[in-house]
C-alpha cells in the first residue's frame, strides 16, 4: 500500500520535470532563434576569426592526431557519407563540370593526334619525295 502511495508523486514529480524540460527546451530553442535572427551570432562568428580563436582552435583540434584518425575512420564507415558523395556526384552542376572537362581533354586529345599525323604526314611525304628523287616541298609555314 505504501508502495502505491509513493508512486503518485513519484509519477507527478517526472511528468512535472518533464513538462518542465520541454518548456525549457522550446525556450531555449526560441532564444537560439532570436539571437540567430539578431545577427549576434554572425558577428560572434566574425570576432572570433578576426581574434585567430578559430586557427587556434583547428590548430589543437590538428594536433589531436588519435581525435582526426578516428574521425576519419567513423566517417568511411558511415553509410550517410556515401549517400552524401552520391548526391554530389550526381548534382547537375557536378555532371554539367565533368562533361565540360571531358569535352575539353577530348579537345586536347584531338589536337595532339592531329599534331602527331600531320608531323607523320610530313616525314613520310619527305621520304616519298627523297625515293622519287624531287626536291623538297617549300613551306609555307615559318619554322
Amino acid at each position: 500500500m505504501l508502495g502505491k502511495a509513493l508512486q503518485l508523486p513519484t509519477e507527478l514529480a517526472a511528468s512535472t520535470v518533464r513538462g518542465t524540460s520541454r518548456r525549457l527546451g522550446d525556450l531555449a530553442l526560441a532564444g537560439l532563434d532570436a539571437v540567430l535572427a539578431s545577427r549576434v551570432a554572425e558577428e560572434a562568428v566574425d570576432r572570433a576569426l578576426a581574434s585567430g580563436l578559430a586557427e587556434h582552435t583547428v590548430d589543437r583540434v590538428f594536433d589531436q592526431e588519435r581525435l582526426i584518425d578516428e574521425t576519419v575512420t567513423r566517417l568511411l564507415e558511415s553509410d550517410d557519407l556515401w549517400v552524401l558523395v552520391d548526391s554530389i556526384a550526381k548534382s547537375p552542376a557536378v555532371t554539367e563540370a565533368i562533361a565540360r572537362q571531358s569535352v575539353g581533354f577530348a579537345e586536347q586529345v584531338a589536337e595532339q593526334v592531329r599534331e602527331g599525323t600531320q608531323r607523320l604526314d610530313t616525314r613520310l611525304e619527305q621520304a616519298a619525295r627523297r625515293l622519287a628523287r624531287r626536291p623538297p616541298r617549300v613551306s609555307s609555314e615559318s619554322p
